[in-house]
Order: structure tokens, then sequence, then C-alpha cells
């Protein structure tokens, strides 16, 4: 049998995912460094997203032209679509850096959520969930 090995333990945290919601959830702070400037946010680390997801509003402040990266249109398990552009940018967490491509949504509809998904940052790291102690377990190491 294997064992993992965890740096971290990161209780959940309140997070609205909807107007009603008072849940708890697993939520990191995280950096979004771009060529020409840098965002804080908090993201909900979602192991059914395929991609990381950010607002298009925050690539202006990173120093990136949304326009210029290529398109890509995601889907929900609701069914509904979103288009976004992929970029490269570096994802700052627990002081470690992760170069990820990401997506950001194209500016309407505005995204409710950020997410850390599977594509290229869960490969540089490991996750775990314990959702009956609500609790996070994050390892910075594939």
């Amino acid at each position: 049998m294997s064992t993992l090995r965890f740096s971290h333990v990161i209780p959940y945290r309140q997070y609205r995912l909807h107007q009603s919601d008072n849940l708890s959830y697993p939520v990191l702070d995280v950096r979004l460094i771009g060529p020409g400037g840098a965002e804080e946010t908090i993201a909900l680390v979602d192991s059914g997203a395929a991609y990381c997801l950010f607002n298009g509003i925050r690539a202006r402040g990173l120093g990136i032209d949304i326009s210029s990266g290529p398109p890509i249109e995601l889907g929900g398990l609701a069914g509904g679509r979103l288009t976004g552009r992929l970029h490269d940018i570096e994802l700052e967490i627990l002081g470690r850096r992760f170069p990820c491509r990401v997506v950001f949504s194209d500016p309407e509809p505005h995204v409710s959520r950020e997410i850390l998904g599977r594509h290229s940052f869960f490969e540089q790291v490991q996750v775990a969930f314990r959702e009956r102690h609500e609790c996070l377990y994050f390892e910075p190491t594939p």
C-alpha cells in the first residue's frame, strides 16, 4: 500500500458559490503573476474542473491582452457553456510558484468564482480532500 505525505493541511473556509450558500469549501489563496503585474484572489480547488479558470477582468492587471490567447469553450455539469482564452502565467500558492496554462473568461458574462483545475496545475501538486473533517491536504510536488 502506498502512503502519501502532505506538508499542508488546510481547513475548508466559508466561500459563497451561490447567493444563499454559507458552506465551507476547499479554497486556497492564490497570487496570479503575469508579464506586467500580479493579482491576489481566492480559488476553489476543483478536481472536476479541466482547467484553472479566472475572471477575464484580471488579465489586464497582469499585463495580458486577453484576446491574444487561443479561444477555448468549457462546459459545466449543469450544461452551461463558457468561452475563454488560454494564457500562460504563474500561480503562487503557499510561497511556491507554479507555471500554468489557465483560462481567463471572456469579460461577459462575469465569472462568479475562480477555480484551480486539473490541467497543468494538478500535474504539479498532490491534493486530497477529507470532507468529513473539512480539510484539504496539499503537497506542492507531484
